[in-house]
């Protein structure tokens, strides 16, 4: 791995988890956050991630060589459809363009999107266009054509970072560099009350009792750490839902599990 890994919203929650995992195995980290990330050995570049003017800035400030890319700081629903739309689709976008240069073959991305992408309600046609626009002015006319609120958003901007990752990642084959997404289900982080907010407490509830409870940031981090590791080498331009198995229980049940009791 050439470079150091670089990790937005690295002061909290999943980014935190990672960083210290990353570290615990010897391998450089930057930060990417609004708030300092505390784990010795990190530098932590200051970031509004909103702000396209302020991801460039803190690019500038990232070494030449990139041995990859963990977007996993996000906003819930809670927040106003333009800055979840901002956060969660055009930081990823812009800062994979800005620092695609600086990786080589054998580098890495992971885009942390969500399991709520599942409940998207865009049609094919308006993700499409989501997924290639281009600055502020865009995003605005995306929204007045497709007005909706940050509850909804949420969900879109996690379709959008699935399907644009899964053809980023084929743009960038003939490069061997990989791309994929990791789609968690509900995580105990500092926002879990921010998405039990805007998805509804019933909702989340349901959830943590089909599979017995919330994720754990590092049981997120374990499979991010993994996707951009050397192991993960051929593993390539696909979600990887880690939700402990709640899909599974909203399958209708198999007819033939003979002689099995739970």
């Amino acid at each position: 791995m050439t470079g150091p890994i670089v990790v937005t919203g690295a002061a909290s929650g999943i980014g935190l988890a990672l960083v210290q995992r990353l570290r615990a195995s010897s391998i450089d980290v930057i930060g990417i956050d609004r708030n300092e990330c505390l784990v010795p050995g990190v530098p932590t570049v200051r970031c509004d991630l909103a702000d396209p003017a302020s991801i460039r800035e803190a690019t500038r400030q990232l070494p030449a060589s990139i041995g990859g890319l963990a977007n996993i700081a996000g906003v819930a629903g809670t927040a106003p459809a333009r800055i979840v739309l901002a956060v969660n689709v055009f930081a990823p976008q812009l800062l994979v363009a800005e620092l695609l240069p600086r990786m080589a073959a054998g580098a890495a991305i992971v885009n942390v999107a969500s399991v709520a992408a599942q409940r998207n309600t865009q049609p094919p046609e308006a993700i499409a266009e989501l997924a290639v626009a281009d600055g502020p002015t865009d995003l605005d006319a995306w929204l007045h054509a497709h007005p909706i609120d940050g509850s909804a958003a949420y969900d879109t901007s996690k379709r959008v970072l699935v399907d644009w990752t899964r053809a980023l990642a084929a743009h960038l084959i003939v490069r061997r560099i990989r791309a994929l997404t990791v789609s968690p289900g509900p995580v105990e982080t500092p926002i879990l009350a921010d998405f039990t907010a805007s998805m509804g407490a019933e909702a989340m509830s349901r959830s943590a009792d089909a599979v017995g409870r919330h994720g754990l940031p590092d049981e997120i981090a374990a499979v991010v750490a993994f996707a951009l590791s050397p192991d993960a080498s051929w593993v390539n331009g696909i979600d990887i839902p880690v939700e402990g198995g709640l899909f599974a229980t909203r399958s209708a049940p198999f007819p033939a599990l003979k002689g099995l009791s739970r």
